[in-house]
């Protein structure tokens, strides 16, 4: 197949100069002299022109070979990904093991985690780090006195018991919120939590707060006027990426190493790229979007951001699988990570490829190209 993209002509507008022509565009006159020439010159008017011998899909489904036979996320899966270990030299972040291993030998508890967390949050944004743009702490410290007691007990709930986790601006959770990082959006606290939000709040996990975002999630960069820019935590100069842009940075800095965003055009990828750490975009409608401010629901995403590759797994399996709330997560077969448990998978990459198609990635400024 060849590349046959075609660039469309049409005047880059922005501010009082958009304003003009949008007012000119909308009026009798010139409106039926300049909409006919954008439309053309746009593509639009060819687009209506096609005839196409099937009827087209708006949803990018995959039928399921296997429907799934569990509506809930499996614990032997959860076990099993818990107990990978990270055995990299060099710097490592705290991973969720890290925390589970701490609880079990009493060395400390989630109250500790939570002071500590609490602290360290406002400490970061009198900096203007602002990767958490919203948290409660007589919330959080309740959490983190439920999970010591049952760990106190030796009973938690799963391998994510005390384990911090920020959810992005864009997901539903009590007691906040859902701004969608605007400043018109989300007035009041939502009434119950997204589906992934429950699911993790039932495995104990202590959710610290609301991640920091794009305004909308319409950008790439992480900047937010509003709720301040969330900062790499690498170089506070620099951009995180976006629009995860918070969760992101709240892994890379250490504050919690799971966290939720969510991804429509690289909004997962690209801050866990720019930030150095994991993050998926996992396959249309494995994650119940449920709670998600319905941003761009034909593409969108929720997803794990993460510390380690097996932090991501764990966040992965937790979150993934059917949900009676979301008809287009139904289609799906049972969450399986048995690739993820052999040998040869946990000790290299041999074996992975990688598609690149060198046409799409040229065709850009040669500036661009270049870099």
């Amino acid at each position: 197949m060849s590349y046959d993209l075609k660039n469309i002509k049409l005047p880059r507008l922005a501010g009082t100069a958009l304003k003009i022509l949008t007012a000119a565009v909308e009026r009798a006159f010139p409106g039926k002299l300049l909409l006919p020439r954008i439309l053309k010159d746009g593509g639009i008017s060819a687009f209506r022109k096609l005839e196409f011998s099937e009827r087209p899909t708006l949803m990018p489904l995959v039928a399921a070979t296997r429907p799934a036979t569990r509506r809930e996320p499996d614990k032997n899966t959860l076990t099993r990904v818990s107990k990978i270990q990270n055995k990299q030299n060099g710097f490592q972040f705290i991973s969720a093991s890290a925390y589970r291993e701490a609880y079990r030998k009493k060395k400390i508890t989630p109250v500790d985690v939570a002071v500590s967390i609490s602290r360290f949050i406002d400490e970061s944004n009198q900096r203007n780090m602002r990767a958490i743009v919203a948290a409660n702490y007589e919330n959080l410290m309740q959490q983190a006195r439920a999970s010591a007691e049952r760990w106190k007990k030796g009973r938690p709930l799963s391998p994510l018991d005390g384990v911090p986790v920020s959810i992005k601006e864009e997901l539903d959770m009590i007691p906040y919120p859902s701004t969608a990082g605007t400043k018109f959006l989300g007035r009041d606290i939502v009434a119950e939590d997204a589906t992934v939000v429950e699911r993790l709040r039932s495995m104990g996990a202590m959710l610290i707060g609301k991640a920091n975002m794009h305004e909308i999630g319409i950008g790439v960069t992480g900047y937010n006027a509003h709720h301040g820019i969330a900062r790499n935590p690498y170089n506070p100069d620099h951009y995180t990426g976006g629009s995860s842009s918070g969760s992101a940075a709240s892994v890379a800095m250490g504050l919690n190493p799971i966290s939720i965003g969510a991804d429509g055009g690289g909004s997962i990828r690209l801050p866990a790229a720019l930030c150095g750490v994991y993050g998926i975009k996992a396959t249309f409608g494995r994650v119940s979007e449920h709670g998600a401010v319905p941003l761009c629901w034909s593409v969108a995403h929720v997803g794990p951001l993460a510390a380690t590759a097996a932090d991501l797994a764990l966040g992965y399996t937790a979150i993934a699988g059917p949900d009676r709330n979301d008809a287009l997560s139904l289609k799906q077969p049972d969450v399986s990570l048995a690739a993820l448990f052999k040998a040869d998978a946990l000790k290299s990459l041999k074996g992975v490829r990688i598609g690149i198609y060198d046409p799409w990635f040229h065709d850009a400024d040669p500036e661009v190209v270049a870099a």
